[in-house]
């Protein structure tokens, strides 16, 4: 497949689009969302300090609680991994643990390493795309270990779009047949040098 291609495009695009609603999603999250926890602090001050204004303080911290609901609901559709909320190993026994319509999906995860929140996001991303291509199949198992991922899949065509967006996002994607379809799925962890 050509570098230029329309998917090829099209995957770069998906990826940049994700990075930028990731980016969105902790805008809200850290500066907005503290500008209005600071402003509940400060209407309780209020309250403390003129009594008076209580119950008028009280509606206004009502309708701020209110905004700050939405905000947490809007920042998590904005970045809905739950990579960013729990962390790789969590996020993939949870996918090991869920129902995905007959497939058994084993887990061994014994990396040690930390991946940057973006590459253990694609990661994920790339895992649960390896495992949805699986559909169909009895039995998935997901191996982990150092920042090399075999995951077993059964339809090599379906895993096109995954491996194109895996590429775009910084991660090897390989795809062999020798016994079932294997997905290996790389990132070059560089160690901290010695001094």
């Amino acid at each position: 497949m050509p570098r230029d291609s329309h998917a090829d495009q099209l995957a770069k695009e998906c990826v940049r689009g994700r990075k930028e609603l990731r980016r969105a999603a902790q805008v809200l999250h850290d500066d907005v969302g503290s500008l209005l926890a600071v402003a509940g602090l400060r209407l309780q001050l209020l309250r403390m300090d003129f009594p008076g204004a209580s119950a008028r303080a009280a509606e206004v911290s009502e309708a701020l609680d209110g905004v700050m609901g939405h905000l947490r609901t809007l920042s998590r559709a904005l970045e809905p991994s739950p990579v960013r909320r729990t962390g790789l190993k969590n996020a993939l026994m949870d996918l090991a643990e869920g129902s995905h319509h007959g497939t058994s999906i084993r887990l061994r995860y014994s990396a040690t390493a930390t991946l940057a929140p973006e590459i253990a996001d694609a990661m994920y991303h790339a895992i649960t795309s390896a495992v949805a291509a699986a559909g169909g199949a009895k039995d998935v198992a997901i191996f982990v270990s150092g920042a090399r991922i075999a995951c077993r899949a059964r339809r090599k065509k379906a895993l096109a779009a995954a491996a194109l967006l895996a590429r775009h996002s910084g991660l090897g994607f390989d795809v062999t047949t020798e016994k079932g379809t294997i997905v290996s799925i790389r990132y070059a962890i560089r160690r901290p040098s010695g001094g």
